[in-house]
């Protein structure tokens, strides 16, 4: 434990100069505000964060390697200390965004194909269509307008009616940046915005302190709906697939798990997931259809955030009420040594209004991230003398 807390203490320095709550600010708000379908979330995203982590001077460092479009697989991907790809750690933040296909118009709409589960109740939403232009190679915004759900089935309207979509448009959703700054609270399109900006804080930190870390940003965790937990996370899969097996994952994403953001205003509920309480530590996804913790490591996990708190890192756990699968349904494939470790939002698929999470566990999130690498070694001690003794 004491060489735990030693190297806590080593990194703690580096940790609170460099992850802030201004340069969090700073690349959240540019992630969210870009977006990110399905299958193209790199040909958005790479060049910001390569732009994101270049203006601060991390790609200076040899030891952070920046790869757009990783072994081919359409994701981007950094990796900490040596160029190898066989690392013992890895992370996971899936780059994309919930986004719609278009199919024939019918009146003054097109009838959407979900490329994700559709959860936004009857209603209106802001949304674009964005269309990949040949001349230019860049993505352009065909149309701009609203996705309409009706009865669980999604339209787009556009708001001039002589606009045209055609096969190969795309339609998501828009909500602007926005921050109340006296609370931390904040409005826009954080799924998995928040967990990607976290890791791209926290990845020059990693790289200086040398972990040995895979930062995976897969380009489709959101994909088709369907009832098997691999119709997702399949951008996640096609990295999993290249690599040598870890001997620890953590997965970060937006865990919208029990109660709801007014609790507090109303009095509670127990054991919710509240904004701004920090980040969120769950033990399984999807009721056990995704990742499942293997207990022992889970009371390790349990353990750190106690001695983290010290350090002004703030986690709380999940209720298990509910918490979303994510790309660990891609790593479980790999290892049963997952950690889900995210932050609390709500409508993170626009499901009652647009999305709302807190500045502040995003923070924290990227800081926790940093000093869960710590648990690694500890973890691989733990096990081996758990398998010594049961022999």
């Amino acid at each position: 434990m004491n060489v735990l807390n030693s190297s806590i203490m080593a990194m703690q320095p580096d940790v609170d100069a460099t992850i802030t709550t201004e340069r969090v600010r700073r690349y959240l708000q540019a992630i969210a505000d870009m977006p990110a379908p399905s299958t193209a979330a790199s040909a958005f995203r790479a060049p910001l964060l390569r732009r994101l982590l270049r203006d601060d001077g991390a790609l200076d460092d040899p030891r952070l390697h920046f790869h757009a479009d990783f072994e081919k697989t359409g994701s981007t991907v950094l990796l900490t200390g040596t160029p190898d790809t066989g690392k013992p750690l890895w992370y996971f933040a899936h780059l994309d965004t919930i986004s719609y296909l278009v199919q024939p118009r019918v009146g003054d709409r097109y009838p959407l194909v979900p490329f994700c589960y559709h959860l936004i109740g009857d209603g209106e939403r802001l949304a674009h269509a964005y269309r990949y232009d040949p001349a230019s190679s860049r993505y352009c915004v065909a149309a701009g307008g609203h996705l309409v759900s009706e009865k669980g089935t999604p339209f787009f309207r556009p708001d001039s009616p002589p606009a045209t979509l055609r096969t190969g448009d795309r339609v998501v959703l828009s909500a602007p940046y926005r921050e109340d700054p006296a609370t931390g609270g904040i409005v826009g399109h954080f799924d998995n915005a928040g967990a990607v900006a976290a890791l791209a804080v926290a990845a020059p930190v990693l790289a200086r302190a040398g972990v040995e870390a895979m930062l995976a940003f897969p380009d489709e965790e959101e994909g088709p709906p369907g009832a098997g937990s691999q119709v997702m996370g399949r951008g996640g899969t096609r990295i999993v697939n290249l690599l040598p097996t870890p001997e620890l994952a953590i997965v970060a994403d937006v865990q919208q798990a029990g109660g709801d953001p007014d609790a507090d205003a109303r009095g509670g509920v127990e054991n919710s997931t509240r904004l701004g309480q920090g980040a969120v530590l769950a033990e399984f996804s999807s009721l056990a259809r995704g990742a499942v913790t293997p207990p022992h490591l889970y009371a390790e996990a349990q353990q750190m955030i106690g001695r983290l708190a010290p350090f002004g890192v703030r986690i709380q756990e999940s209720n298990n009420a509910y918490s979303s699968r994510s790309d660990d349904v891609s790593v479980l494939l790999k290892t049963p040594n997952i950690l889900l470790l995210g932050f609390p939002g709500f409508n993170r698929h626009f499901d009652l209004g647009e999305p709302r999470a807190n500045l502040h566990d995003v923070v924290n999130l990227s800081k926790a991230l940093v000093y869960f690498a710590a648990i690694r070694p500890l973890y691989q001690e733990v096990r081996s003398r758990m398998l010594r003794l049961s022999a």
